[in-house]
C-alpha cells in the first residue's frame, strides 16, 4: 500500500489507566507522521484516571476527519486489558485484527467480589466470532523477558508493527520508539518491542 491509497487506517487501543495507552498512541502517531500521513489522535478516559477505561483512537489517512474513530470502523485494535476489549465491540470492524494481551487487570468491584470477571476464554470466543483474525497470549510475559513487566505497551506496538497491516516500516516505528520513549528506558523498550514483533510474527506463522 503506497502514502496516496491510504484513505482511512484506525487503530484503537484499549486498556486501563497505568497501562501506557497514551505513550503507545504517541509512537504509533509519530511513527505515521514519519512516514508522511495525515494523523489524528483522540484518548477517552472512564471515571478513574489509574484503573479506568481508557480507550486510544489513532486515525490515519486523507479522509479522516474526526480524531474519534466511529462505529464499525477499527482495522486493528490492540488490546492491553481483555474486558476492556468487549467495551469496544460496537468500534471494530467485521474484518478488524485484533491483539489480545490476557491478563487482567481486576477492578475493584470484582476484587470484593460484587461482580463477577469473564473468563479469557468467553471474551476470546466473543471477539473470535466478531471480528476478522484474533492474536492472543500474555504479552505482559514478553514484557518481563524484556526486563520490565511496565513495557507491556511497547511490546504491543511491536506487535503491531508485525501485522504490516499499516503502510509504516518496523524500521520507522522502531526510531519512533527510540524518539519518544524516556531516554534512561530506552535500551529496555528497544528490546521489548523487538520482541513483540518476534512473538507476533510467530503466532502468524504459526496460523499459515
Amino acid at each position: 500500500m503506497i502514502k496516496g491509497e491510504v484513505e482511512e487506517l484506525n487503530v484503537l487501543i484499549a486498556g486501563v489507566g497505568g497501562q501506557g495507552n497514551l505513550l503507545s498512541s504517541e509512537i504509533i502517531a509519530t511513527a505515521a507522521v514519519k512516514s508522511g500521513f495525515k494523523v489524528r489522535v483522540a484518548d477517552v478516559f472512564g471515571a478513574a484516571q489509574r484503573g479506568g477505561s481508557v480507550l486510544s483512537h489513532i486515525r490515519i489517512g486523507e479522509k479522516v476527519f474526526s480524531p474519534v474513530i466511529p462505529e464499525e470502523k477499527t482495522n486493528v485494535l490492540l488490546g492491553f486489558e481483555p474486558v476492556e476489549c468487549l467495551r469496544a465491540l460496537r468500534l471494530l470492524s467485521p474484518s478488524c485484527i485484533a491483539i489480545i494481551n490476557t491478563r487482567p487487570i481486576y477492578p475493584r468491584d470484582v476484587t470484593i467480589g460484587e461482580f463477577k470477571y469473564p473468563s479469557v476464554k468467553e471474551i476470546i470466543d466473543v471477539l473470535e466470532k466478531l471480528v476478522g483474525k484474533v492474536l492472543h497470549r500474555d504479552f505482559i510475559v514478553i514484557a518481563e523477558e524484556a526486563g520490565d513487566p511496565r513495557t507491556l505497551n511497547v511490546v504491543m506496538v511491536g506487535a503491531l508493527a508485525a501485522l504490516n497491516t499499516l503502510p509504516i516500516k518496523r524500521e520507522t516505528f522502531l526510531e519512533a520508539v527510540k524518539e519518544v520513549v524516556p531516554p534512561r528506558t530506552k535500551e529496555t523498550n528497544v528490546k521489548a518491542f523487538e520482541m513483540g514483533c518476534r512473538e507476533t510474527a510467530k503466532m502468524m506463522e504459526e496460523r499459515l
